[in-house]
């Protein structure tokens, strides 16, 4: 026989009988709801239809307004009582002409309908509409049109040039027809619905997909065109049946939902208790220390099973809570020890190559000063030689006695000693300055012995460390330096030094052949943030967890301690801050270092 959990069961209850409920329901008000929705989408559709006629009006007549400024400029005046002196200016200005921010091609005509200058590269023969003699003859207060230009239609919006109350021309433009469909309609808007423009029994122009059902025409009696708009009878069932299709699916989720919180129900406050009486049976017999059984329980019979349960466990716990408290003191000390061993020989070993760093920077800084004092001294006796050697050369009277100066110059070579020397003086003193600022970037490095926090230039530190690692990377790891300005903060800067040291030793020994480090200083939030980026071997998502360890190492046996990377862990949380590390065996590794900046 199978068996099945309570809240299974009760699940399966609550299904059966909503799903009855939901059948009888469905069929009731499905057919109600059809005639319902044909009937309202019907009117909206009757008012999409009249909003987009209306909306197509005041496109049209937003440019004629426009354009009715425009023909009140004095310029089109001008241009039609002297055309021969003024069609430059008319040009000019015609040229930069938009309405409503767009360009169309515009065109001025005379008082006889001879066109005067257009910015249509097509050229048309106005004279003939008759619209544009009842605009001459003060007929017409306005004109809009369609006109067929090769082709092609366009809406031709005119209003007449008036001067001293009489028309002296016709200023007209033309916008295409595909104009509106760009500027006034929404895509979405016809979905369903095909717009066709008609002049008389002609299509000019289609906007929408096509669509075969009911019909509505508005005709425009001024522009001699209409418009039929056609409702898509397959769209309107397709959005029936989705209606339909969206409420069973409601249905089906309210029952689906029903029956998930009765099973929830069950597992509550049935399954649930029994479950954990179970997982806390496991645990007592694998021997952890158990917690005591709680939960709002409804059911009397289960309320005391835990309490007994309780009682129980509690003497079973107390057996082995000795033995474990024994257990964790002798593996807090042994830790404690670990930690004291690699602190004090990696401090004393790096408290030696600090006094010993120092010591040297110290010596070397003195030789190297008057070095090279002495070279720029050697190179002003030097300037003085050649001045003297110039001036001298001036001074004899007779050409036999500059012609032997030359000779001897020659002999010695003295031009050349004179163009070859300065360039060396100056070599000689720009490498006693490299040795300077190696000696500066010792110094700053060997700051180990500082006891207290001082304010530190975070990327000065870095910097120092880099040149001191150089030698160690320069053969086989090309290093990409982005040091932003980072503001100033409170740190061990010896201390941070010697983690940046590991940090960049590490990531030049992931390299074996050729590759790249990137250095990154950054302010994130309110943490400064030091990322050390190689492309070497990676670390194995196996072992990344054990990294921080003290005494773990990947490298050969005699070749690593395994406290660099402990140290640096340390150093980091004496500064309240924390390291991180992302890998990927075999394409490199990423450290960032977070420092806080208050």
């Amino acid at each position: 026989m199978i068996k099945s959990t309570v809240s299974f069961a009760l699940a399966r209850f609550v299904f059966i009988s909503c799903v009855s409920l939901a059948v009888i329901f469905t069929s009731l008000v499905s057919t109600h709801i059809v005639e319902l929705i044909n009937t309202e989408y019907e009117k909206i559709a009757k008012g999409e239809i009249n909003a987009l006629n209306n909306s197509y009006r005041l496109f049209l007549n937003h440019h004629l307004i426009l354009l009715k400024e425009q023909s009140q400029e004095s310029i089109f005046v001008q241009g039609i009582m002297q055309p021969k002196r003024n069609i430059g200016k008319i040009k000019d200005y015609m040229a930069d002409l938009t309405l409503l921010g767009l360009k169309y091609d515009e065109t001025l005509l005379d008082f006889e309908g001879t066109t005067l200058h257009s910015t249509a590269k097509i050229k048309t023969n106005y004279k003939e509409f008759p619209w544009i003699k009842a605009l001459l003859n003060e007929k017409q207060t306005s004109s809009i049109q369609v006109l067929a230009i090769e082709g092609k239609y366009f809406w031709c919006i005119a209003f007449p040039v008036i001067y001293n109350k009489r028309v002296e021309g016709v200023l007209l433009a033309n916008i295409p027809l595909a104009t509106i469909l760009a500027g006034q309609l929404d895509v979405g808007v016809l979905d369903g619905l095909m717009i066709e423009v008609m002049k008389g029994s002609q299509s000019i122009a289609k906007f929408g997909q096509q669509a075969i059902g009911s019909k509505q025409t508005l005709h425009w009696q001024d522009a001699g065109v209409s418009f039929n708009f056609t409702v898509d009878e397959a769209y309107r069932n397709k959005a029936l049946s989705d209606l339909v299709i969206q409420l069973g699916s409601y249905i089906i989720l309210a029952i689906v939902l029903t029956t998930l919180l009765a099973y929830l129900y069950g597992y509550r406050y049935f399954v649930k208790p029994i479950l954990a009486l179970s997982q806390l049976t496991s645990s007592l017999e694998k021997g952890h220390e158990p917690d005591a059984l709680q939960g709002d329980l409804r059911f009397m019979e289960f309320a005391n099973l835990f309490s007994q349960f309780n009682l129980m466990s509690e003497k079973v716990a107390l057996r082995e809570r000795a033995l474990k408290k024994s257990y964790e003191k002798l593996s807090n000390i042994n830790d404690e020890l670990k930690q004291s061993e690699s602190q004090l020989v990696q401090s004393e070993k790096m408290a030696s190559i600090g006094v010993l760093a120092a010591g040297v920077a110290h010596e070397i800084n003195n030789p190297i000063g008057f070095i090279r004092s002495n070279l720029e001294v050697l190179e002003d006796y030097f300037s003085d030689i050649e001045k003297y050697y110039h001036e001298f050369n001036d001074t004899l009277a007779s050409e036999e006695h500059k012609e032997n100066h030359k000779k001897l110059a020659k002999k010695y070579e003295l031009e050349f000693l004179f163009d070859d020397t300065p360039p060396l003086i100056k070599s000689s003193i720009s490498g006693v300055d490299r040795v300077s600022e190696i000696v500066k970037n010792l110094k700053t490095f060997a700051r180990i012995d500082q006891v207290e926090k001082a304010l530190t230039d975070i990327s000065e530190g870095l910097s120092a460390t880099l040149n001191m690692v150089h030698n160690e990377l320069k053969y086989n790891c090309k290093v990409h330096v982005d040091l932003q300005t980072l503001p100033r903060v409170h740190v061990f800067p010896g201390k941070l030094n010697q983690v940046f040291m590991n940090l960049l030793i590490n990531a030049g020994q992931s390299i074996t052949d050729k590759g790249d480090i990137f250095i990154r200083t950054f302010v994130e939030g309110s943490n400064i943030v030091i990322e050390i980026e190689d492309t070497g071997s990676g670390i194995d998502s196996a072992y990344i967890g054990q990294i921080f360890t003290p005494f773990y190492t990947s490298k050969p046996i005699g070749q690593g301690t395994g406290l660099g990377l402990s140290i640096s862990h340390q150093i980091i949380e004496q500064h309240n801050g924390k390291i991180t590390v992302k890998s990927e065996l075999g394409k490199g590794s990423c450290f960032s270092v977070y420092i806080p900046i208050s």
